[in-house]
């Protein structure tokens, strides 16, 4: 698994000192650079929550990772929980647009270039409705852009830097 190694210039720019002292976490500035689509109406994803979910999916705490080097540097580490899940971010990126024109319609009118046509409890049903394991995941690749959280810490122990071509073998 993979987590954004940033550049300095960058607005999310976390030292390297620090990801290696206190491993990565939702918080780590890091974690801003990637969607999250049940983070963005917090309240109403958790009105619509599906009765089966574990209640460790907790979008306030979750950590965004890819699963391939999409950076020259990243942070890479193992699989090493079972508390991931795969999103289809084309659906996360509906729920952000409409929010922005839900949110800013009435006096911006760049917002109604977000209107997506439907509501915001549309895309969130979609959402949860996306919600799989890493495994299932793996097994149908079913989303080209796949949004994936990781709901628990991710250890400073296991975390290294790898550059893209050289360390893909996490």
């Amino acid at each position: 698994m993979y987590h954004a190694y940033l550049p300095e210039n960058h607005a999310h720019f976390v030292p390297e000192e620090q990801v290696m002292q206190e491993g990565i976490q939702s918080f780590t500035e890091s974690n801003n650079r990637y969607s999250n689509g049940g983070r963005v109406k917090i309240e109403k994803t958790e009105s619509l929550r599906p009765v089966n979910t574990p209640n460790w999916v907790n979008f306030k705490e979750a950590i965004g990772v890819d699963i391939s080097n999409r950076f020259f540097k990243s942070y890479c580490f193992p699989v090493f929980t079972d508390k991931i899940r795969v999103f289809d971010a084309d659906i996360s990126i509906s729920i952000y647009d409409q929010a922005f024109y839900d949110d800013f319609n009435a006096f911006d009118e760049e917002a109604l270039n977000f209107d997506t046509g439907k509501s915001i409890e549309y895309w969130i049903k979609l959402y949860w409705d996306s919600m799989m394991t890493l495994q299932e995941y793996f097994l149908k690749r079913p989303y080209p852009k796949p949004e994936i959280l990781v709901f628990e810490s991710i250890p400073k122990e296991i975390i290294r830097v790898c550059e893209k071509n050289h360390d893909n073998m996490d």
